[in-house]
């Protein structure tokens, strides 16, 4: 995997957005979009994704995959709060978990959208 966006939307934009998927696969179309995951203000991206968790994935793109306990270590935070984090991380698709107990980032760039008249 390559890219992952998060950005910020409407309702009505992220249902627009949503349909136009819908057709363009309808008419044969299967070609694969950048996944992205929106937000509905900046206020909740910038809630959801704290500095903490930025700099979770940062160390797990720079480390590769990593335990919860290292991590905790790498980063001078409890365990028990990192694990907490990083299930915030993975429910939107951000870290994946691996059958040895490591978690990964799978992407090679995480980018942030957020348009000043939607984010206002």
């Amino acid at each position: 995997m390559d890219e992952i966006i998060l950005y910020v939307t409407t309702h009505e934009a992220f249902i627009g957005d949503l349909r136009a998927a819908a057709r363009r696969i309808d008419a044969g179309d299967y070609t694969p979009n950048t996944p992205r995951v929106g937000f509905p203000s900046i206020e909740h991206l910038w809630a959801y994704m704290t500095p903490e968790r930025w700099s979770l994935l940062r160390f797990l793109q720079e480390h590769g995959p990593t335990g919860v306990a290292a991590l905790g270590d790498a980063t001078g935070r409890d365990a028990g709060l990192v694990e907490e984090d990083l299930g915030k991380l993975e429910e939107i698709g951000l870290v994946e978990p691996q059958p040895d107990g490591s978690v990964l980032v799978p992407w090679s760039r995480i980018t942030v959208e957020a348009s000043l008249a939607i984010a206002a």
